[in-house]
């Protein structure tokens, strides 16, 4: 069961926002304010609501406290979006040097009153629709108050006539002068999760729009704003995979890869091999999400040809798992996962190791021993679960002799995955000090990320992008 990515999607699928947003903003004629403390992300919200309405020479930007020519610097994008003349490259700053963006105004030394008569100038001309004001805070420090609140409805009067888009951009979110006079305002804020940052958009007001859910989760990566999609359980199917290229396959000469890049790439270069790596469950995380995470690992080893052994949780019996990790077998490999269970099931002789023994983990160990021996020159994968344990063994010594049985198993295999509940304290207490790697799914504000507490790392949103009938998922880094 995997979520059902809501996000709004636009041009080649590059932009990502709330669906509140994305709808008030296709409205013909708005107001909106963008509200934040320094850092957050509102230059790169306003520049991305552009890209998102494919405005591309019909628009006005007053910058006040950068010049175009920096913008251009900091959001390489934005050379391949504006339009440009043809004899000029966007990409190496000639245009800006020799004054070929009037969509871009360099106002850090104009004077208020010549500016705002600039700005409503702008308003009657139909050409620029949309005009965005990068700071408003800068232009309204140099009027005082009445003078302000004259000119804010005046910009607001023509802003209505002219049928145009007008956003403002505040540093000052508890300056509420602009509040009553604007059609939305959304708020962009930055908090710390366990150390690690974590962006959140919150839609104050969006007239005319029902706001279904105000806040969202978002990310800066490679200055585009980027917004993430609340965690909804449906039963998709993965998308085909297509055949792995020898530079993809799982195994190098120190690391076994994630079969997701990003991840690969913060842990200098993959998951180490004869390592074991602890995947930790969050309390409102489900086996399922665990499971259509490993998938792509799974994939990658049985299509280089080497075994997977896969010790199930949460009781989850072989057919639920065959239904979920069914779709990452490879047709021609799929003999080569295995599943340890204590009977046999009907249709799976192929893939059940079903143990003579009774004791859980002397048999893990049974299974390790007699795939190596099927297989010899091969590297296992030994996927397992620990909930069997903890219902096995009735006390504490008696669950940590358990649990030295089971990582015995883990480090005579090639590679081992243990997947493991918050709530199983104890056992994740001892896992977290064998472990070379600490992996966690968990859930902020209904969003599900993947975070690596060792060695540590930044969030990463476990995206599930629908194709082809499946979905395909991916890690986005939050920044």
């Amino acid at each position: 069961m995997v979520e059902q990515n809501t996000d709004a999607k636009m041009n080649d699928g590059q932009i990502h926002m709330p669906d509140e947003l994305l709808r008030f903003i296709q409205r013909d004629t708005y107001s909106l304010l963008i509200k934040g403390f320094a850092g957050t992300g509102k230059t790169t919200l306003a520049l991305t609501i552009l890209r998102a309405l494919e405005s591309n020479n019909n628009f006005f930007y007053i910058s006040t406290r950068i010049s175009p020519k920096q913008l251009f610097q900091y959001y390489p994008w934005l050379g391949r979006f504006v339009e440009q003349p043809k004899d000029i490259n966007p990409g190496d700053g000639s245009a800006i040097e020799y004054g070929l963006m009037p969509s871009f105004e360099d106002a850090r030394l104009d004077e208020p009153e010549s500016l705002f008569e600039r700005i409503t100038n702008q308003l009657m001309d139909s050409k620029s629709p949309i005009i965005i004001i990068d700071s408003w805070d800068a232009i309204a420090s140099f009027m005082d108050k009445e003078a302000r609140l004259n000119n804010e409805r005046v910009l607001q009067t023509w802003r209505e006539r002219a049928g145009a888009k007008l956003i403002f951009i505040s540093e000052h979110p508890t300056d509420t002068t602009l509040d009553f006079l604007v059609d939305g305002i959304v708020e962009l804020k930055q908090s710390y999760y366990d150390s690690v940052k974590v962006r959140e958009i919150f839609m104050l007001k969006l007239r005319g729009v029902r706001i279904d859910r105000p806040s969202y989760v978002y990310t800066l990566e490679n200055t585009m704003f980027r917004s993430f999609a609340p965690y909804k359980p449906l039963m998709l199917q993965p998308a085909s995979k297509k055949p792995l290229s020898s530079r993809e396959l799982a195994l190098t000469h120190n690391y076994v890869k994630s079969g997701y890049p990003v991840l690969d790439h913060a842990l200098g270069g993959g998951l180490p091999k004869k390592g074991v790596v602890l995947l930790e469950l969050d309390s409102h995380v489900n086996t399922a999400v665990a499971m259509a995470f490993l998938g792509r690992l799974v994939s990658n080893f049985l299509s280089s040809g080497n075994p997977v052994l896969f010790q199930p949780f949460d009781w989850v019996d072989p057919q639920a798992i065959m239904g979920y990790m069914g779709p990452h077998l490879p047709a021609s490999k799929k003999s080569l996962f295995k599943i340890l269970w204590t009977d046999k099931v009907k249709g799976l002789a192929d893939n059940l190791i079903v143990p003579v023994q009774k004791q859980h983990a002397d048999y893990s160990l049974a299974a390790v021993a007699a795939i190596k021996h099927k297989y010899p020159g091969k590297f296992l994968l030994n996927i397992m679960g620990t909930d069997i344990m903890q219902k096995s063994y009735r006390s504490p010594k008696d669950v940590r002799d358990g649990m030295e049985h089971l990582m015995s198993a883990a480090r005579t295999s090639d590679f081992s995955v243990a997947v493991i509940s918050r709530s199983q304290k104890e056992m994740l207490e001892y896992l977290s000090e064998v472990s070379d790697i600490h992996l966690r799914l968990l859930m902020i504000n209904d969003t599900l990320f993947l975070q690596s507490l060792v060695p540590a790392s930044t969030l990463y949103s476990v995206v599930f992008d629908e194709s082809g009938g499946g979905y395909q998922i991916n890690l986005e880094p939050v920044v």
